[in-house]
């Protein structure tokens, strides 16, 4: 099968430059009629937009010079370029000099897209697409239509010259808007909010910013030391603010969740209110907070999505709370789109903000975030608060928040008084179902239902609201209705007449109650038009106030475990348990998720250890508890899994050492390990049968302080010298944060040669990169160098398995990668308990010929000799 992105990487040096490089996958995609799209603006030799849409598992390509219009007499010139991967959806650096397409490269707008007239696949062949954009900046229909050049030469993606253009075109239809430079009216990345050029000195425009919030704190030291992250927000109360004061200001009350957002050197956090950690929800809200060119940051704010009127709604945020499967988290994110509107910011580079004055923290917040992307400011009004509740009324919003500017940040759960939300009482219909009266027989209240599937259902009453004439129509329409029964159950109350439900009225309350019924109602009317049997329970009566009810239960709920396979515990020899306890708190999952995790992937991993004795690292209480090494099996270990009795290489020839270690070679041992608290796999370079031979070398790239940008030079630099040799590296991620090369050997190479050929490898490769790395075995002496480590090859050491759990944050994967995806781009965190099973489905293990390889290693010997002088110096 050809690889569809062989042109993209033959251009590229994954040493030196970000960009990514994409799997190999091996599965053809289906057919693709709809997807996510990228509009890159980049400024190369020459300013140009690319427009990318995913088909077929990769992303097509098109540079538009004249960038994106909505003006459909407009036709610009698009060159399909060779295919991009599918991480390039969410690249944005600058490209270094010297490299192909040198030069700042910005995610000018994203979304997804629909195909109109065929699938991708037919409509590249055809020389036609037509598609609707759903982006932030590009909306609605447009076409790219192949040129008589273009039809006429064979092939599709990666022609050159004239052969390759096409036509973009903008269709004529709402959201066509010919007076508007879309360009130069948002000019800003959907992702980091810089411009192209402002990405091109990012370090010297956030260490501006860095600046002022310096100066701010040396104006407004703090009276006691920040709270450490997470913590509780700061709480906005009820109060009646005055709507008219020059010392508040105005902001929207949102209907959404509240979130705090942390961004470290190597890490981005999203919490709830709850301190509930929430990352794994919002990934495209973390990946942009972790695009803001800032090391340290934390912001407040709330995250948003919107109903067909462009307003706020809590309601349609449920999937995404609820989300806990990989697959589940990535359809509701298909399903619901999200924004993080940013009111405050707490943190800036080394500098903690609360004791700024809110204008103030304001200001700069402004500064740090433009653009309307994922992630944008909330606007406010400056002492009009009136204006902002005429828009609420006329635009039918929850109301306002109002915040006194010269407070400073006091985190929760105590309330200060100095945040106070207002909100707006909103008008509702319901059907009149019986009234009360006084014991002169006067009208008191109308009793209020609305029809549900089983029946009407009480909702409270109204006894306000109503005018002489109110009461005299109501009086007279009320007396021709009455029943002598009720249609409904209602609360026991004294004096109730009741109605057949025939008449309509129009009511104004401020939500609902604890007991579920109208709170604050106001009568407004009679509503004619309307039939009672419209008048049902639906989203449109999940009022504010039920709605922050139901949020709070949904993001205090814990989350539940995922159980394995159905029927896996009684249909195998292993017996699981506590399958709910927690192993990994910040993301909830659990031993059961573990387990699920290491049954899905064992027909990936059980090759790896097969006749390999394994060694256990246990966690009982997950990865902040106790946790310690296990060389010997239990003395209850069934007698169903095999053991093998090593002994310690000090002690070479005195066996009977008591050390009986697993033989992992079926899913039943491997589920048996993993419920004994078993997270991470350590296992040995020999097998059972050859217990003398080590059947690979190990070298390990320990970062400490560094970036892992600098250990991917290094594994790349090692392959070079493996491949001069004649030697093949499979490299594999670490599960934390560095990167394992396992050099294969073959059969009979003792260890005592094994070992040095390994010391020889890293004395080598230190001869090249001496200026990043050390083979220090001392912590202390290594300074700030990456730790080529060989010392993980001898007769009774170990290495973390293939496919492994590590226990570090995130339930990253020791993964096993093809060299094309060792670059400067790589992130292991993308590799996670949920990740990994869907990536084996799609590529080959890369680790699967690792014992297959036969080096001739007395060739390879004789080419080292030749070496000792040059290379070693």
């Amino acid at each position: 099968m050809t690889d569809p992105l062989e042109k993209y990487r033959n251009k590229r040096d994954p040493s030196a430059t970000r960009e990514p490089f994409g799997a190999e996958h091996t599965v053809r995609a289906a057919d693709s009629w709809a997807g996510r799209f990228v509009i890159h603006q980049h400024a190369a030799s020459r300013m140009h937009y690319d427009l990318r849409l995913e088909i077929s598992g990769t992303l097509q390509s098109f540079a538009i010079p004249k960038g994106i219009s909505l003006d459909p007499d407009e036709k610009h010139l698009a060159v399909h370029t060779e295919n991009h991967p599918l991480e390039y959806l969410f690249f944005e650096d600058l490209i270094p000099e010297g490299n192909y397409g040198a030069g700042a490269m910005i995610v000018w707008d994203t979304g997804r897209f629909v195909f109109l007239e065929a699938d991708g696949e037919e409509s590249l062949k055809r020389g036609k697409l037509d598609f609707v954009l759903s982006g932030f900046k590009a909306k609605g229909r447009f076409a790219l239509i192949a040129t008589g050049r273009r039809k006429a030469a064979q092939g599709l993606a990666g022609t050159s010259g004239k052969a390759a253009e096409w036509l973009f075109i903008k269709k004529r239809d709402e959201h066509a808007q010919p007076e508007v430079n879309l360009i130069e009216r948002h000019p800003h990345s959907v992702l980091s909010g810089l411009t192209v050029s402002e990405l091109r000195d990012k370090k010297s425009w956030s260490k501006a910013l860095e600046e002022r919030a310096r100066a701010l704190l040396l104006q407004y030291p703090p009276a006691r030391p920040s709270d450490p992250f997470p913590f509780p927000p700061m709480v906005v109360k009820h109060g009646d603010a005055p709507k008219v004061s020059s010392n508040y200001l105005y902001e929207l009350k949102l209907d959404g969740v509240r979130i705090l957002a942390q961004k470290s050197r190597h890490e981005t956090s999203l919490v709830y209110r709850s301190l509930r950690v929430c990352t794994r929800n919002y990934s495209e809200i973390a990946r942009c907070v972790a695009h803001i060119p800032v090391d340290e940051l934390l912001l407040d704010g709330e995250i948003v999505t919107f109903d067909e009127q462009g307003r706020p709604n809590f309601g349609r945020l449920a999937p995404r709370i609820q989300a806990k499967k990989a697959a589940d988290i990535v359809q509701a994110e298909h399903r619901v789109p999200v924004v993080f509107f940013v009111f405050d910011l707490l943190k800036l580079g080394q500098y903690d903000l609360y004791s700024v004055p809110l204008e103030q923290r304001k200001a700069l917040l402004f500064e740090l975030i433009r653009g309307n992307g994922y992630v944008r400011t909330l606007d406010h009004i400056l002492g009009r608060g009136d204006a902002l509740w005429a828009l609420c009324e006329s635009q039918d919003l929850e109301g306002m928040v109002a915040k006194r500017l010269s407070t400073s940040y006091v985190p929760g759960p105590q309330a200060s008084g100095d945040w106070l939300k207002l909100k707006r009482a909103r008008d509702y219909d319901y059907v009149v179902v019986g009234f009360t009266q006084s014991s002169r027989g006067e009208f008191k209240a109308l009793l209020l239902a609305l029809k549900s599937e089983e029946g009407w259902v009480y909702q409270g009453r109204v006894g306000t609201g109503f005018s002489n004439r109110d009461r005299i129509n109501l009086a007279k329409l009320l007396d021709g209705l009455r029943r002598d029964t009720a249609a409904l159950v209602v609360p026991e109350m004294s004096n109730v007449s009741f109605v057949d439900p025939k008449l309509v009225v129009k009511i104004k309350h401020l939500g609902l109650g604890n007991s579920g019924h109208v709170r604050g109602a106001s009568f407004q009317g009679i509503h004619e038009a309307k039939q009672p049997d419209e008048c049902v329970i639906s989203a449109s009566h999940d009022t504010p106030e039920e709605q922050s009810k139901e949020a709070e239960q949904l993001l205090e709920r814990p989350q539940e475990a995922t159980n394995p396979r159905p029927g896996l515990a009684s249909t195998h020899l292993a017996q699981l348990s506590n399958l709910e306890k927690v192993y990994f708190p910040e993301e909830g999952f659990t031993k059961g998720d573990l387990i699920n995790y290491y049954a899905s992937i064992a027909p990936y991993m059980l090759p790896h250890l097969k006749g390999r004795p394994v060694v256990l690292v246990r966690y009982p209480d997950g990865i902040l508890g106790k946790s310690f090494y296990q060389w010997r099996a239990p003395e209850k270990t069934p007698s169903w899994l095999r053991t093998f009795e090593l002994y310690d290489e000090e002690k070479q020839k005195i066996k009977g050492s008591n050390k009986s270690a697993f033989l992992v070679d079926h899913l039943d041992a491997l589920l048996h390990i993993a419920n004994l608290g078993c997270i991470p796999l350590h296992v040995l370079a020999s097998r059972e049968g050859s217990a003398d031979c080590c059947d690979f070398l190990t070298i390990d790239f320990d970062l400490g302080p560094r970036t892992l940008s600098d250990g991917v030079r290094l594994a790349l630099s090692l392959r070079e010298i493996l491949d001069e040799l004649g030697l093949i590296g499979f490299v594999k991620t670490s599960g934390q944060r560095g990167l394992h090369v396992l050099v294969p050997l073959g059969p009979g190479i003792n260890f005592q040669s094994a070992k040095l050929l390994c010391e020889l490898l890293g004395r080598i490769l230190l001869t090249r990169h001496s200026d990043i790395a050390t083979m220090q075995r001392r912590i202390e002496k290594r300074g700030d160098k990456v730790y080529i480590d060989t010392g993980q090859t001898g007769r009774s050491r170990t290495i973390v398995a293939p496919y492994s759990v590590r226990a570090f944050p995130g339930a990253r994967v020791s993964t096993p990668l093809t060299w094309n995806e060792v670059h400067l781009a790589l992130d292991p965190a993308n590799f996670t308990i949920e990740t990994v099973p869907s990536r084996v489905e799609l590529t080959d293990d890369p680790m699967l010929e690792l014992l297959e390889v036969r080096p001739a290693i007395p060739a390879i010997l004789n080419k080292l000799a030749s070496w000792m002088g040059p290379q070693l110096g």
